[in-house]
């Protein structure tokens, strides 16, 4: 008997057709592959991060328009690890006269004035100053110092974006590690006008290089330890052994005279002078006066541990 062609139901189905039939699935599932990788690249960082101010601060107007440097108000950039919040002084020395009739300006004025001001949140703040909300935070691991990136030349905008375009500041970069090591690893972005790409030395900023590293190395100088010789030495240098061949030069020069004050603290303090006795003679040539005339209660213990 022979058998016919297989009926259609027995066939396998076709892409299209099982596309028709779990394509709400499939959708779903990019979706959610989708998110999740949106969640993933930005959980572990404030990429974005505006927070409300206080007072509405326009770098925009200041640093853009105005043209007002970054250090006239984050006044310690160049000099220390934290770059600085301006006081209300830097603030109102403006602002006592430039543009003192708008809302937020009378708002600051009004905080400098009285001293304290309450937060929308009823936080009730003192001091007489703005408490800003911090924007940049970095883990507390973590070491960064703008003095030494402020001095390498590196721009502000490297790590805190145009800020000159920011009405309201946010944060820029998404400041992790692998983000700082691209720049020293990568770019080598260093900085200066005396940095020369082909010579390590002339780096002014770290770059995980091993061999920039090794090209920065500069050997200690080699100390040199001599003996030191002791007037009055009856024993070796070190206090036990033969004593050393006398020196010529010492041979010669004559015995110090007895000092009269030593003398007679001596006598007034046979404790200090039992002390002074038990030494070796190395060590009580070397005493200076003021460990000589010292209270014979004292012992040398208690100051050289």
């Amino acid at each position: 008997m022979v058998s016919g062609p297989p009926s259609p139901s027995a066939a396998s189905p076709s892409p299209l057709s099982w596309l028709a039939r779990w394509w709400p699935l499939i959708v779903l599932a990019g979706v959610l592959a989708v998110g999740a990788w949106q969640w993933w690249w930005n959980a572990f960082h404030d990429r974005g991060y505006a927070p409300e101010q206080p007072i509405a601060f326009s770098h925009r107007l200041h640093a853009g328009e105005l043209k007002l440097d970054c250090r006239y108000c984050h006044f310690n950039a160049e000099r220390g690890k934290h770059a600085g919040i301006p006081p209300m002084s830097v603030c109102m020395g403006c602002h006592a006269v430039v543009a003192s009739d708008r809302p937020q300006i009378q708002r600051l004025a009004e905080i400098a004035q009285q001293g304290s001001y309450t937060a929308a949140d009823g936080t009730v703040h003192e001091g007489g100053v703005v408490h800003w909300r911090r924007v940049h935070r970095l883990p507390d691991h973590v070491y960064f110092d703008h003095r030494a990136h402020v001095a390498a030349g590196v721009a502000c905008q490297t790590c805190h974006g145009p800020v000159e375009e920011m009405t309201v500041l946010r944060q820029f970069a998404d400041l992790t590690m692998q983000w700082c090591l691209d720049c020293h690893r990568g770019t080598r972005y260093v900085g200066g006008p005396g940095t020369d790409p082909n010579d390590p030395t002339t780096w002014r900023v770290g770059v995980a290089d091993y061999e920039a590293l090794r090209a920065r190395e500069r050997r200690d100088p080699i100390v040199v330890f001599h003996e030191r010789r002791l007037r009055g030495s009856a024993a070796g240098a070190h206090g036990h052994g033969e004593a050393p061949a006398p020196d010529a030069a010492a041979a010669e020069e004559p015995a110090a005279a007895p000092d009269p004050r030593l003398a007679a603290f001596l006598a007034a303090h046979p404790a200090f002078a039992a002390k002074v006795r038990e030494l070796p003679a190395w060590r009580a040539a070397a005493l200076p006066d003021s460990h000589r005339l010292m209270n014979a209660a004292t012992d040398c213990s208690t100051c050289h541990q």
